[in-house]
């Protein structure tokens, strides 16, 4: 388990069974945003540790989307610390079963399921819709960016410069779209990374793969008009 720095307030937890969550500190105690995939809740304790604060500290887990990976230890993390679990409008339905998680595509799908993680319900405590500006963690707007879940979002840090991009896009040895088979709607989410390049940023901090510095829109537009 890796925990660095990213800006002010802000930090990264690598090391995570799956895909990486951030940590952001306000005045009203920490925000965690995803949680990677089940039995990493001790890391994440770790690494709340490692900065010096306690898990009672953490008072919201924000979830870009309702896919195990981000959302496996919520559960286990809200027990223990009290915190409150916070899912766009569109994907509560995910959380809470009442809509099934959608198979994953192609021809490997049935295989891809074989090993993932079995379906699991969460309480949702806000519901959470695009533009509003959550009151915790020093601000951060929601930014609903569908496509690889109807109710996938982003969350920006306007006065840090931060974007926190969670599976919109991915960069790993590189940018990439979201994995097409686990995502609901490739067109819709090629759409959210143009949106999401409109704002204005210079650190990109993905659900999957290494943080981008230094004008990350503009980076993530250039790559987007070459290869989208």
């Amino acid at each position: 388990m890796l925990v660095q720095e990213i800006a002010r307030g802000i930090y990264a937890i690598g090391g995570l069974k799956m895909g990486r969550s951030y940590l952001v500190e306000g005045h009203d105690g920490l925000a965690l945003i995803d949680t990677s995939s089940g039995d990493a809740s001790s890391s994440i304790i770790s690494a709340i540790e490692s900065i010096g604060r306690k898990l009672e500290d953490l008072r919201t887990i924000v979830a870009t989307h309702y896919h195990f990976d981000h959302t496996g230890n919520a559960g286990a993390l809200i027990e223990r610390s009290g915190a409150q679990l916070c899912v766009h409008e569109d994907d509560v339905p995910y959380v809470q079963g009442r809509s099934p998680w959608m198979p994953s595509k192609g021809p490997i799908g049935p295989l891809i399921d074989t090993f993932a993680a079995k379906h699991f319900t969460l309480k949702v405590d806000r519901v959470l819709r695009d533009g509003e500006i959550l009151p915790f963690a020093g601000g951060l707007q929601v930014i609903h960016a569908p496509g690889h879940t109807p109710g996938h979002i982003a969350l920006y840090a306007k006065e840090r410069r931060t974007l926190f991009a969670g599976d919109s896009l991915m960069n790993t040895a590189g940018l990439h779209l979201p994995m097409s088979t686990s995502s609901h709607d490739m067109d819709q989410a090629k759409r959210s990374i143009r949106q999401l390049a409109e704002l204005d940023f210079d650190i990109a901090l993905p659900g999957h793969g290494a943080p981008i510095f230094g004008r990350a829109n503009e980076k993530i537009a250039e790559w987007a008009r070459v290869w989208l």
